[in-house]
């Protein structure tokens, strides 16, 4: 079926095209296509939580460095911290003690831990994946319990982390776990996507969506010199120090890592996971509002459509901000996709078909009126047409070629069909020039009407002005060329005429009739008119009576008169 024959019905249209435009999103969204964006749009829905205060984070920020001194520290600092810290339920330390210091150092550090067992946790971290396993760990070389500190990143963004790699806990669900005093079950439904980031793809890192608090921090320098409340928290201890690069880029904005740590372990304690919407949900919010934008588009006028799109590109957003809060990521790029792209494809669509469509009836009405006149029609459309029928006051002219038949006799086909063109060329253009609309020709005769479709003023003296143009041209064309002209004025009834198969707009009527009488009894280079006209152009052109005439049709006689020109 072609497209113009498909647009013909309008519901039919817009039903395949919101398909279309739904099929084709879907499958971008399933093979993985504008990944980044979806994930980087989805983020503008994360919002800051408001942090656990049983969570105290003590930060090795700049402050700290000025005064304890260059960094890294020695060992006998953190052994001092640990010691102000026997009262917290447990500590988090995210500083990687990879090598031995000193004899002295180390083994203060661990007396320290060994005091503190059970409530210390320190970092470790995979640096070599392969096979989707972790080949290379780094530990601390102190005798404590340690989890994992790697977290995932997706195009520069963390988001989530892993509940552990291979066989170690992560350092967030130790932490948490410790807090709580039991074992966490992580609901599957939490699992987010497993990403290929950093090498992480073993079956154990399954990465946990959280929500991201900013914390407040305790300078580690101020903590050391004061006092301060820790009993039954969580402590942690990590680098903010911008000379220390330990950040990440989150949906709210730049976090330390150590507050990536924190937002994970509050996401774990509160059972606050975020997952994502599933992929089903995604594409049947895709085909739904598609469907929603297409039917709004069939039934409404477009400005009623144009409004409800744009509610719809409002709502989606509110209802996915909503779904947030229960732990939800909606996908908000493909479905706000498909609101606007099945809208401009719809729309599109109807302008470049309409526009053909106006450049072919501009053409075909091109044949008939004035260009002007044509504009005009195309703006206002069916009422301009009167296409069901009005009855109207119009002037008619016909005008014949006297003698065209035996002249032709002597002439070759080629040379009669040359000056029939001629002529009938010039005579339309004289028609159009005087805003008149070319109703039909008859072999060699032209029937004109005006103050029709477009009402026009002085109708009929644009008529006879015609006429006289007309003799005038014709004396140019040829000398052989000689006809009559009649003109009347009166009632007539305008619009579509005809049958199911072919139809023509056209004027009928007894004033029409009365037009084709005058050229008839009109003589070569005469023009006649009846007396309705010649009362609407006296005092305007110059006329003279020829007395009454009878016509065909009519019982008693006809005052006629000619234009002297």
């Amino acid at each position: 079926m072609r497209l113009f024959q498909i647009m013909k019905n309008k519901l039919l249209f817009c039903i395949i095209s919101a398909l279309a435009v739904s099929i084709i999103l879907s499958s971008m969204f399933s093979i993985g296509f504008f990944k980044t964006q979806s994930q980087r749009t989805s983020d503008l829905l994360y919002a800051e939580s408001n942090p656990f205060s049983d969570i105290t984070m003590i930060a090795i920020d700049d402050k700290s460095i000025n005064e304890i001194g260059r960094w890294p520290w020695q060992r006998s600092v953190f052994a001092d911290a640990l010691g102000k810290l026997k009262d917290a339920k447990v500590i988090g330390i995210d500083v990687s003690f990879l090598e031995p210091e000193n004899d002295e150092n180390d083994a203060l550090m661990q007396a320290k831990l060994d005091i503190l067992k059970g409530k210390v946790v320190l970092v470790s971290e995979c640096s070599q994946f392969i096979g989707g396993r972790c080949e290379k760990w780094m530990s601390p070389v102190f005798n404590v319990e340690t989890g994992a500190a790697n977290v995932y990143s997706e195009s520069g963004i963390t988001r989530s982390v892993p509940s552990g790699i291979d066989s170690i806990e992560s350092f967030s669900r130790i932490i948490a776990e410790r807090y709580l005093n039991r074992n966490l079950t992580l609901d599957e439904k939490n699992y987010a996507e497993k990403p290929k980031v950093s090498g992480i793809t073993g079956t154990q890192s399954v990465p946990y969506y959280i929500r991201f608090s900013r914390f407040k921090k305790i300078s580690f320098s101020d903590f050391m010199n004061g006092s301060f409340d820790v009993k039954g928290k969580i402590v942690l201890i990590g680098a903010t120090a911008n000379n220390l690069h330990d950040f990440r880029e989150t949906p709210i904005g730049t976090l330390s890592g150590v507050e990536v740590h924190a937002s994970a372990i509050q996401t774990m304690i509160k059972n606050s996971f975020l997952h994502m919407q599933s992929n089903s949900s995604i594409i049947l919010w895709i085909f739904i509002l598609s469907a929603i934008v297409s039917l709004a588009l069939w039934r409404f006028k477009l400005w009623i459509s144009t409004l409800m799109s744009a509610a719809l590109i409002l709502m989606y957003p509110i209802v996915a901000i909503f779904r947030f809060d229960s732990g939800i990521i909606y996908n908000l790029l493909y479905p706000l996709l498909s609101i606007v792209l099945t809208y401009f494809a719809i729309i599109g669509a109807y302008y470049l078909i309409e526009s053909r469509q106006r450049k072919w009836i501009s053409s075909v009405l091109g044949k008939y009126v004035s260009d002007e006149v044509a504009k005009q029609i195309l703006e206002r459309g069916e009422e301009a047409l009167n296409l069901k029928g009005k009855r109207k006051t119009v002037t008619i002219l016909f005008s014949d070629v006297r003698g065209f038949t035996s002249m032709s006799e002597k002439m070759e086909p080629e040379e009669v069909v040359s000056i029939l063109n001629k002529y009938l060329s010039r005579m339309t253009d004289i028609v159009f020039e005087n805003h008149g609309t070319l109703d039909k020709y008859v072999g060699d005769e032209i029937m004109a009407t005006y103050n029709v479709p477009l009402d026009m003023e002085d109708h009929a003296y644009h008529a006879v002005k015609t006429a006289i143009e007309m003799q005038k041209a014709a004396k140019n064309i040829g000398k052989e060329l000689k006809y009559g002209i009649g003109i009347n004025t009166g009632d007539a009834i305008v619009g579509n005429i005809g049958s199911k198969k072919r139809l023509d707009y056209t004027v009928i009527g007894d004033s029409v009739n009365l037009a084709a009488r005058l050229c008839g009894k009109a003589e070569p280079n005469q023009i006649l008119i009846s007396e309705t006209t010649n009362e609407l152009v006296k005092g305007i052109v110059k006329t003279r009576s020829i007395g009454e005439i009878m016509v065909k049709g009519k019982a008693k006689p006809l005052k006629v008169y000619e234009v002297v020109y």
